[in-house]
């Protein structure tokens, strides 16, 4: 559970925050004290008979009111991670409406389910538009300012098991994480002398739209988790400089036994 006060006086972005794992960890950072910055494509519910409406459903706007109605503060901005211009905007609007950027996760991701010889070039091209170039993007984007506030912050991604592993019709997803991975954990290098984290988070099975939209054959056996499951480990790693905890990739259900408080960072 997050402590309260635990991000007091700290600026989050969370992209892909309208539902799912993003929500949750928009609504766990508020709890902890932040003022959090909600940015998704997603400003209006999808219909009433959409498929997985349950999982599909929610909106920046709805999640940044939650925030405010627990007596939190949040703003809404809309943002396609597809597009440079929407990205370095959200960076630009956050720093205007509330002066600084502490911490940042890359949460949006798209799937690519297709065996390499159907797979269509606009559906992998978007998935590596989303799952590589967005969230490089994003750094680039953002670190200016953290750079300049000469204070640290935190920077993590969500990554996915698929990146390590073989998963049936999904060769370009697993691709694309697996690039995420690498690119994150490089530019943990790169800040690392302005004491800026970078980070990546495997969240493992969650109840989630693109976990119930498709099929994942071979993870049957693997427990399905909550998307609130990831609040402890996300909240933590919010709290982390690159002084403290930095270049890692980690499993959330490893939390508190092979990684977090207590626990001392693995050697360089």
């Amino acid at each position: 559970m997050a402590v309260a006060g635990e991000l007091r006086g700290k600026v989050a972005i969370v992209t892909g925050g309208s539902r799912g794992i993003g929500r949750s960890m928009c609504l766990a950072f508020a709890a902890a004290g932040a003022q959090v910055v909600v940015a998704s494509r997603t400003e209006h519910e999808p219909p009433p008979d959409s498929p997985f409406i349950k999982y599909g459903s929610g909106t920046i706007n709805d999640t940044a009111q939650q925030i405010a109605v627990a007596g939190g503060e949040a703003l809404a901005v809309p943002c396609d991670v597809t597009n440079s211009d929407d990205l370095r905007d959200l960076a630009d609007r956050t720093v205007k409406h509330f002066g600084r950027i502490d911490i940042v996760v890359s949460n949006a991701g798209v799937d690519c389910e297709s065996p390499v010889v159907d797979l269509e070039e606009e559906l992998l091209d978007r998935t590596l538009t989303v799952n590589i170039r967005g969230p490089i993007l994003l750094c680039k984007y953002v670190l200016p300012a953290m750079i300049e506030q000469k204070g640290g912050g935190s920077i993590f991604c969500i990554t996915s098991g698929a990146s390590q592993a073989y998963r049936e019709g999904r060769v370009g997803y697993s691709m694309s994480k697996a690039a995420l991975d690498r690119a994150y954990l490089s530019i943990a290098e790169e800040v690392r002398e302005h004491d800026i984290a970078v980070n990546v988070l495997s969240p493992g099975r969650v109840d989630t739209w693109m976990n119930r939209h498709g099929d994942w054959p071979g993870t049957g056996h693997i427990p399905m988790e909550q998307p609130d499951s990831i609040n402890e480990a996300a909240v933590w790693l919010a709290t982390q400089k690159a002084s403290t905890f930095t270049g890692q990739r980690i499993e959330r259900a490893e939390f508190g036994i092979n990684w977090g408080p207590s626990i001392p960072m693995p050697a360089r």
